[in-house]
């Protein structure tokens, strides 16, 4: 199967599945686009698909047989798993670098090789709940696998049993890696990715140092690490329960109260000084977090002192 040449607009994609040796199927896509559209293709059988995607941009899925449910965010570097009658879809309205790896796993070769696998117990539980898709993030080894599978099927030569292998390798570590529900039961809430716990750490560092700056904005913080607002919120989201923007506006807020504490300026001194321009949006950051206004909890710390 020849992998999809990269194009440079709005694409609506799909991928065909090519056999393996062992029974099972797979299908591969590498694109480049201004936005992706991409349904894994449905399959006349019962079984599993297990599919690996890795990306540069900004990438929601969710099952294909519910339009009207909103997808969900998907990080780098990820294995899904769904039942084959449910397909995923893949899909980004900014540009992105999108390369996807699929196994079909038919229900006859499950019962031969996986139905006394425990791991693979609790994860037909759980697949069993209609919207449920069970995730694992990739090693780097794994993702050398599944970039030598890629590889393997842009060759001329498509060895099979070599794809086959590096698959097979994937599916082993999926089955003894921890998985978890990204749909349905619940989002991911956990981020043990080395390169999105890198991330977090710099833009949280970067945080700290610029927040009260005149010059500081999410926008800067994007262009400083190259990646999505959308990423970065669904990794604030992750780790700490918020936003990125709830994170900066807490932060400022917080310095803020240890400025009224101190008594030495003005509320609006404070305000414009934390990067607020307007006193008035100042007193309702402050009072949602608070419950109380700047300026009645500066008389508290007064009548205090």
């Amino acid at each position: 199967m020849k992998l999809q040449d990269p194009v440079q607009q709005k694409t609506a994609m799909s991928i065909h599945w090519q056999h393996l040796p062992i029974g099972l199927k797979t299908a591969a896509i590498r694109a480049s686009t201004d936005q992706l559209d991409l349904v894994l293709p449905e399959v006349d059988e019962e079984g599993l698909i297990l599919t690996f995607v890795n990306y540069k941009g900004a990438l929601l899925v969710r099952s294909g047989h519910r339009p009207d449910v909103e997808g969900q965010p998907a990080s780098p570097g990820m294995g899904l798993l769904s039942v084959a009658d449910r397909p995923l879809v893949f899909q980004s309205t900014e540009p992105i670098q999108f390369s996807a790896l699929a196994l079909f796993i038919p229900a006859t070769w499950i019962g031969v090789f996986l139905k006394r696998n425990t791991q693979f117990a609790k994860i037909e539980q759980m697949l069993a709940t209609e919207e449920n898709i069970i995730t694992s993030r990739l090693g780097r080894r794994q993702m050398a696998l599944f970039s030598a599978a890629l590889t393997d099927f842009e060759s001329m030569e498509k060895n099979q049993l070599r794809i086959q292998n590096n698959v097979l390798s994937l599916l082993e570590y999926f089955l003894c890696n921890r998985h978890r529900s990204v749909l349905g039961v619940s989002s991911v809430s956990d981020i043990d990715n080395e390169d999105d716990l890198s991330l977090i750490r710099e833009v949280e560092s970067y945080i700290s140092e610029y927040y009260c700056s005149d010059t500081f904005t999410v926008d800067s913080i994007l262009k400083k690490t190259y990646t999505s607002y959308h990423r970065l919120n669904f990794l604030f989201k992750s780790i700490h329960g918020m936003t990125i923007s709830e994170y900066i506006r807490n932060k400022r807020i917080e310095k803020s109260k240890e400025m009224i504490a101190d008594n030495a300026k003005s509320i609006s001194q404070i305000a414009y000084e934390i990067g607020y321009s307007s006193i008035s949006n100042y007193i309702l950051a402050f009072k949602k977090i608070y419950q109380i206004t700047p300026g009645k909890y500066k008389k508290q710390m007064d009548n205090m002192a």
